[in-house]
């Protein structure tokens, strides 16, 4: 499974977040915003970390995650996304 491709797809949706929040983000002093997105991003790597730990103990996540990332894709975050504002 390509590590490289999963961190990207996570980086892609958590990019396309931080966007939609903008706005309500924008009531923050810069440090707050930075310390959110920062946050934020330390997150989302322990995730991917999590997610691909845990695959490397189960054989069908590890498979749907080869599924899904062993081919190279220009991921589009809006397809992963499934929770209502």
């Amino acid at each position: 499974m390509r590590r490289s491709a999963l961190q990207r797809h996570a980086q892609s949706v958590l990019d396309h977040e931080l966007r939609r929040a903008r706005g309500r983000l924008a009531v923050l002093p810069e440090e707050g915003r930075r310390s959110v997105e920062d946050a934020s991003s330390r997150v989302t790597a322990a995730v991917v970390d999590a997610l691909l730990e845990e695959a490397s103990k189960e054989p069908l996540l590890a498979q749907a995650l080869a599924s899904i990332y062993d081919a190279e894709r220009t991921w589009q975050p809006r397809t992963a996304l499934w929770v209502a504002d």
